[in-house]
């Protein structure tokens, strides 16, 4: 569970009043001492990266007495906060912070468009504190082939340095027309979050699943028609994640984020599976107005104990996965439907850079190479499937502005590289209208 919703809210005031406080901030060296970490304690909603990177709190820097009293005034002026104290311990700073106690939220309620769900219906409600130290959200979407239903609640009140305690519940079903069968997925997971500050985030997570393989279409893939079943059982969910304080910022800034993600489903059934996921992006800035944009997704699913993964098992790429080839769009296929595979990974490599204003619209535009696969099976038909290897590639430009408000994100795409049979897409279109 993620506060980057409460934080991005919050960071804009602390870093319009950062902004002003920086004035102040003194460049005297005299009585300066760096110091090996800078920790934060007392904070239970905002994260302690974005507390430092908000008034230029770091390791390894010179801080003289009027510098860190700046800091602690650039803090306090934030207004989210009641107290702030700044004090060394050992070889550390230690940045003493209690928050507003406050209830910050919002209701969204958006129409969107895209080339992979067509028109999709979303509710979203969030709140912190919507009991004490306890994070709420509600998230629901409606398309014609695709409905799913989330709701998160997470606990921070067990005290410092102590981990969260979060429960999360999905229910979503899927009927796409080219998937060639209908899935049905319903799970509900307790975890515990522990916050390791700037070393990142771990979360373990105990769940139960139940998910349902059915409705076969008639002249589908005689591997689906084998594969469709029902499973109910346990699931163990490991997970990590690293993000640099300024991951979220805007153009001209450097960030990083990289997240691993580790399941077993379906423990103590005939079903079981391993799932891992990886995913990684860095902006790195090449001047004021354009960034280089760096990524990476990669997974591999794998059944235990010799059993195999079914349809609903495995992965499946194309549309804004995969840019240049349609959703569900590439890989091992069979019949005029595409199985999905066990193994896949996709990088991508994109310049962007900001237009400016044009018919009084911000805009942003970008050239962009995709390269990947999606391949491997654990039962190939006694070889009437070919899941090899097959390396895809696309180029593509792509440009994002908004229309009165509403978010909108279109790209053309070329597949250069591609195998017999794959689905091509040049076009993808995003655009959301919230109310």
């Amino acid at each position: 569970m993620s506060l980057k919703h409460l934080q991005s809210r919050t960071l804009l005031s602390i870093i319009a009043f950062s902004s002003v406080a920086s004035v102040a901030i003194g460049l005297t060296q005299a009585n300066a001492r760096s110091f090996k970490s800078v920790e934060v304690e007392g904070n239970k909603l905002i994260a302690s990266q974005d507390i430092l990177a908000a008034c230029d709190l770091k390791s390894g820097v010179d801080y003289s007495p009027e510098d860190l009293d700046a800091r602690a005034d650039c803090l306090r002026s934030s207004g989210v906060f009641n107290s702030v104290k700044l004090r060394s311990q050992n070889d550390a700073l230690v940045v003493d912070v209690k928050e507003v106690e406050m209830r910050p939220g919002h209701i969204d309620l958006s129409v969107a468009y895209d080339t992979q769900d067509k028109v999709v219906g979303s509710l979203y409600f969030e709140r912190y504190n919507l009991f004490p130290n306890t994070f709420g959200s509600l998230e629901m979407n409606l398309g014609k082939e695709m409905q799913s239903l989330r709701s998160s609640l997470y606990y921070s009140g067990l005290g410092d340095g102590k981990p969260g305690v979060g429960m999360d519940a999905l229910f979503s079903r899927s009927d796409y027309d080219d998937q060639g069968y209908a899935s049905r997925r319903a799970q509900i997971e307790g975890y515990l979050a522990q916050d390791l500050g700037e070393a990142g985030r771990l979360e373990y997570g105990l769940g139960y699943r139940s998910l349902k393989m059915r409705d076969t279409s008639d002249g589908s893939s005689t591997l689906f028609q084998q594969e469709e079943s029902s499973t109910s059982a346990p699931y163990l969910r490991f997970s990590y994640k690293l993000a640099s304080a300024s991951e979220k910022g805007a153009s001209g800034s450097a960030g990083y984020q990289v997240g691993i993600d580790q399941y077993f489903w379906g423990l103590g059934d005939i079903d079981t599976v391993s799932e891992t996921r990886l995913n990684a992006k860095a902006r790195l800035p090449l001047g004021a107005k354009t960034d280089l944009l760096l990524g990476f997704q990669g997974g591999v699913a794998k059944g235990l104990g010799g059993d195999n993964t079914r349809a609903v098992d495995r992965f499946q790429l194309g549309g804004v996965s995969f840019r240049g080839f349609a959703p569900r769009g590439l890989g091992p296929k069979d019949a005029d439907y595409f199985t999905g595979g066990n193994k896949f990974a996709v990088a991508s490599i994109e310049l962007q850079h900001d237009l400016g204003t044009v018919f009084d619209t911000p805009m942003r535009g970008g050239a962009f190479i995709d390269v990947g696969s999606l391949w491997s099976l654990d039962d190939t038909q006694g070889g009437a499937i070919d899941d090899s290897f097959k390396l895809r590639s696309s180029i593509g430009l792509s440009v994002t502005f908004d229309i009165q408000g509403a978010p909108v994100s279109l790209y053309v795409a070329k597949a250069m590289d591609k195998a017999p049979g794959d689905d091509t897409q040049s076009f993808g279109l995003s655009v959301a209208a919230r109310f």
